[in-house]
């Protein structure tokens, strides 16, 4: 496909919304409400929304009707995920190490935890104030109430204000009385872990990242937060049960005289207690006796058996990814390898090698799949409301086919063919004879005179070349330019005359009205 470099000359009202410049405070104001809008440079906006015309629309809509409310495919949003699972792992790393190893704690482990906390409320509140796309309606819903609704049933709301109380506050009068019954308390920030998983997952899903490598990599992460807690209740647990108020020397029975631990530093009663935990979670055998108290006795029990479960859960994932190479991401991805050895095979120039897996990206969107095998399986009617419902918004876009019958809608719309064009693309070259008009499904044109004068850009919806449907001998009066990677859909001339051929009063119809806009098109031109 022949293709020219092309630099806008015009402009266009779908570049972005720009906030007037003021004074620096203004500024400063209006970069940070760009920064709660849509954003190409979150990875999951182009995923949703693959056009600029799209993205603009969609800012317009937020700006004009919910300015208090944060985008989900926000900069900042994504910012903050990334943030919050930062925070949520210190916290879930640091919180009971100083519970069971800092009991009593110096004022810089108190800020820390505290601050952790403080930025896991904020986080409350944040998603309080986000939208989210539904799937079903393929929308992003802003509306605060549905907000509200869907964070409190259906999402981590609960788990998330458990975990996220500043408990310190109600031991402030007796923080020196009850440090055991304090530091317990402290260790409901786990329940954060349930949002932590959310904001891993939601992370992954906008990188794309490969399955194999999230699956290997999650699995080691969750086995280091487990084995950090296990460790810690090892330690704990001995102690609580002999006091509930201050610190006391445990039973002599318990497994921390058999190592004489009591009285040995810290660092070394910290990798003891890893070492219980590793060996009781993999049933390794390096308990020297048997628990001899019950609380001992109990803890070992409850994590050889959580240690048998995990277990049996990694290996039933590491056999469901065996079972899912043949699932669409790995497809894909197996393609991609399969297309970098034809480049490298060929010898490429990089220019061509990056156009070539921009083409793959934006057709497939990293799901790999055989579309035409797909329609095979289903029946006519199906394949014609599919048909339907992907282009007739596009077809009745036209002035021509706007009294058209449904059927004979639907017979044309079953006509048109899917091509995609890269950016800078040339689409239609002037002078040249026209066979076919083309929608846009999505994407932006260059409209482009014969003395190469940029006149306009088309966008989402629009369409061009009707013409070469009723003036066989007509050539294009103008050259037309993919801006960025456009999806269209053709429909060549002897397929539409075929098929109009029967409604000879249509025919006329549309002839006149395609006469009279390519003259004004003409004279636009000049």
């Amino acid at each position: 496909m022949f293709h020219v470099e092309h630099e806008c000359e015009i402009t266009t009202e779908h570049e972005d919304i720009v906030f007037p410049p003021d004074n620096f405070f203004r500024n400063a104001f209006n970069a940070f409400r760009s920064s709660l809008m849509v954003s190409k440079k979150n990875p999951g906006t182009h995923k949703y929304l693959r056009s600029r015309a799209s993205i603009f629309l969609e800012k317009k809509r937020h700006l004009h009707n919910y300015q208090y409310i944060l985008h989900p495919f926000s900069i900042f949003r994504f910012v903050w995920d990334i943030l919050m699972i930062l925070t949520i792992t210190c916290l879930l790393l640091i919180a009971p190490y100083q519970a069971v190893f800092e009991m009593k704690r110096s004022i810089y482990w108190t800020v820390c935890k505290n601050l952790l906390l403080f930025l896991c409320c904020m986080d409350i509140v944040v998603n309080f104030m986000t939208g989210y796309f539904d799937k079903l309606y393929q929308i992003v819903v802003m509306e605060p109430r549905k907000i509200m609704k869907r964070y409190i049933k259906y999402g981590t709301f609960l788990p998330d204000l458990l975990g996220s109380l500043p408990t310190d506050i109600a031991f402030v009068k007796t923080w020196e009385e009850n440090i055991i019954t304090r530091e317990l308390v402290s260790l409901m920030c786990g329940f954060r872990v349930f949002s932590l998983s959310s904001y891993m997952t939601k992370i992954v899903q906008s990188y794309d990242a490969p399955l194999v490598v999230y699956e290997v990599c999650i699995m080691i992460f969750w086995l280091i937060i487990a084995f950090q807690w296990q460790s810690c209740l090892y330690w704990l647990v001995p102690i609580a049960t002999t006091s509930m108020y201050l610190p006391k020397r445990p039973v002599n029975d318990s497994w921390i005289h058999e190592f004489n631990l009591w009285e040995e530093s810290k660092g070394l009663q910290y990798l003891s207690s890893l070492l219980r935990a590793v060996s009781t979670f993999f049933a390794s055998g390096f308990l020297h006796r048997k628990p001899k108290n019950e609380a001992d006795l109990t803890l070992v029990m409850l994590f050889h058996l959580l240690g048998g479960l995990i277990m049996c859960i990694l290996i039933a994932r590491v056999n469901q990814l065996y079972r899912s190479i043949n699932s669409s991401r790995i497809k894909y991805q197996d393609v991609m390898v399969q297309l970098k050895q034809y480049i490298k095979h060929r010898q490429l120039l990089h220019p061509t090698q990056c156009r070539i897996e921009a083409y793959y990206e934006f057709c497939f969107q990293h799901q790999y799949f055989y579309e035409a095998e797909i329609l095979n399986t289903l029946s006519p009617q199906m394949r014609q409301e599919i048909g339907m419902h992907v282009c007739r918004k596009l077809v009745e876009n036209v002035t021509f086919f706007a009294n058209l019958p449904l059927s004979l809608l639907a017979r044309i719309v079953a006509l048109l063919k899917s091509e995609i064009f890269l950016t800078n693309d040339v689409i239609v070259r002037v002078n040249q004879p026209g066979d076919c008009m083309y929608f846009i499904a999505s994407g932006t044109v260059a409209i482009y005179t014969a003395t190469g004068k940029e006149v306009c850009h088309l966008q989402d919806g629009a369409y061009f070349g009707e013409i070469a449907l009723v003036m066989p001998e007509e050539r294009r009066v103008a050259s037309v330019i993919a801006v960025e990677i456009c999806e269209l859909y053709r429909l060549d001339r002897a397929d539409f005359a075929r098929t109009i051929h029967p409604f000879p009063m249509f025919w006329e119809q549309i002839k006149k009205i395609a006469v009279e806009r390519h003259e004004r098109t003409a004279i636009m031109a000049l």
